[in-house]
């Protein structure tokens, strides 16, 4: 036999009930659990004795039913809830592949670990406090995102009936975030080393450094879809381990060539003789990988004499060095493809260009 009440706050109608859950065995075997909100109850001690009351109650006469009421099923723990979430809400809304590797991810790493036991009506704002402490040595941005999931996981248990009200979820505050990127003077040294590496090695460094293109957006990208008469790549295509979408943020962009990125491009097509291939190939013909993207960079690196970097300093490299040239916050979002403006904003500080025109306005 168990009695827990629990407090239930509304945050949209500003009101507080309280809810009774009740176990009780019968002396032939039976076993009865019963939740109900517990009427005119204004404090715990009051719930508490309504609640042992129909405990009581429960003992001497079992649970009353009608012919309407139906035996409400057993709560989820949010294991089992996480199976046909992924399924019915993930999969089912055709999120990208990499998004569905990503929440199974974090689902089995970080959240199940912790509350995978727990029913989901018992998820309280304690738990969501205790989970940020067992992660307190992950990046607060890695830790923002297992509690988005979470939250969503929630929410959808709220759309679909299983539970009825979701705990209040507050995230951490996030710190300005910080990127490496390339000065002018060595990306240019990049670029040297990287002719001297080979046409794989200079495209890549090309692709991400004057063109901004994302890692799968380089795999992805074919030659049909880069237009030299006009000189404008058509970023249409992500590659995620094999899975080919569209980029990130659902939507095409157009970026116009350097000249030298155009003439790279020229010379693999007139080799390639009007293929319709991808741009980067392995040496064998093969479709490239993320491997090949990021050893084809590293040949750069350690011939300019750099330490090793993923391929998205390229990008923020790009970006760095269209905001030291006094290009608007607008033109690099697009350029870019970044879905929200606070993502460009990181680089305006490298604009000293937009700040001297500001300062100018009052001198006139």
């Amino acid at each position: 036999m168990s009695v827990k009440i629990r407090e239930r706050c509304y945050a949209k109608t500003n009101t507080v009930t309280w809810q009774a859950d009740i176990h009780v065995k019968l002396i032939d075997g039976r076993k009865i659990r019963e939740r109900s909100k517990v009427p005119g109850a204004r404090s715990r001690g009051a719930a508490l004795k309504w609640a042992l009351e129909r405990e009581r109650w429960l003992i001497l006469h079992g649970h009353e039913t009608t012919e309407e009421e139906q035996p409400r099923d057993e709560m989820p723990t949010l294991a089992q809830f996480a199976a046909r979430f992924m399924v019915e809400y993930v999969i089912a809304n055709r999120l990208k592949p990499s998004t569905v590797e990503n929440k199974r991810m974090m689902l089995g790493a970080y959240l199940l670990p912790q509350l995978g036991e727990r029913p989901l009506d018992e998820i309280s704002e304690v738990d969501i406090q205790r989970l940020k402490s067992a992660f307190s040595r992950q990046a607060t941005s890695s830790v923002n995102n297992i509690l988005t999931l979470l939250s969503t996981m929630l929410k959808v248990a709220v759309e679909w009936g299983v539970i009825d009200s979701v705990p209040k979820i507050r995230k951490l505050k996030r710190q300005p975030q910080g990127f490496e990127f390339y000065e002018e003077a060595t990306f240019e040294s990049l670029v040297e080393a990287a002719s001297r590496c080979g046409v794989r090695s200079l495209l890549v460094v090309l692709l991400g450094g004057d063109a901004g293109l994302r890692a799968g957006e380089i795999i992805a990208l074919r030659l049909p879809r880069c237009d030299l008469r006009r000189g404008v790549l058509n970023v249409a295509e992500n590659d995620w381990r094999g899975h080919v979408g569209l980029p990130k943020g659902g939507r095409a962009r157009q970026v116009v060539m350097t000249a030298r990125l155009r003439a790279a491009l020229a010379s693999v097509a007139a080799l390639r003789g009007g293929s319709a291939s991808r741009v980067i190939l392995r040496e064998d013909g093969s479709r490239a990988t993320r491997r090949a993207i990021d050893y084809a960079l590293y040949r750069a690196q350690s011939e300019a004499g750099l330490p090793r970097k993923g391929p998205h300093v390229l990008r923020h490299t790009f970006c760095s060095r269209l905001a030291a040239r006094g290009a608007s916050p607008k033109a690099i979002q697009e350029l870019a493809g970044h879905v929200h403006s606070s993502t460009t904003d990181r680089y305006l500080h490298l604009a000293p260009s937009a700040l001297k025109t500001a300062i100018e306005l009052l001198d006139s």
